[in-house]
């Protein structure tokens, strides 16, 4: 792919957007003065998980997405089990519209296929985690984490 194409061509190109109506959110939570923080963090995954969302774990921030309540819904349990446990932060970014799973992996074929030394990261590979690993999708189920 040729990253000097504008947004509308690479829409037709590569699968476009999500329909408004599909909200998604980008979520982290951050428990704050707590001797176990891998516990409240995968306890709030799993409480969004449950919420009818579907929902995707990245390495450093929890993707979901559905209608507009299932996603509020969702960051209200996470933040819920969290604090539950003691201080938290949970932060959120919100989108409707979200870029499809064929668009970003469109942009991201045309980052690998650069020359080496232009850098995508993934020359070397040292700064970006191996393919598929930690990366986890499910629908309105259960996340193994």
């Amino acid at each position: 792919m040729d990253l000097t194409t504008g947004p509308a061509e690479r829409r037709e190109e590569a699968g476009a957007y999500l329909a408004r109506e599909v909200v998604a959110c980008q979520f982290s939570v951050y428990p704050l003065r707590q001797v176990d923080v891998d516990t409240p963090v995968q306890e709030a995954i799993r409480a969004a998980a449950e919420s009818g969302c579907a929902l995707r774990v990245g390495n450093l921030s929890t993707l979901l997405w559905g209608d507009e309540e299932a996603v509020f819904a969702a960051l209200r349990a996470a933040f819920d089990v969290t604090q539950r446990r003691g201080p938290a932060v949970l932060v959120a970014t919100l989108t409707a519209g979200m870029p499809s799973d064929e668009l970003v992996a469109s942009i991201q074929a045309g980052l690998d296929a650069r020359p080496e030394g232009q850098g995508s990261g993934h020359e070397t590979g040292d700064d970006v985690p191996p393919s598929g690993e930690n990366m986890q999708t499910t629908g309105a189920g259960t996340v193994e984490v």
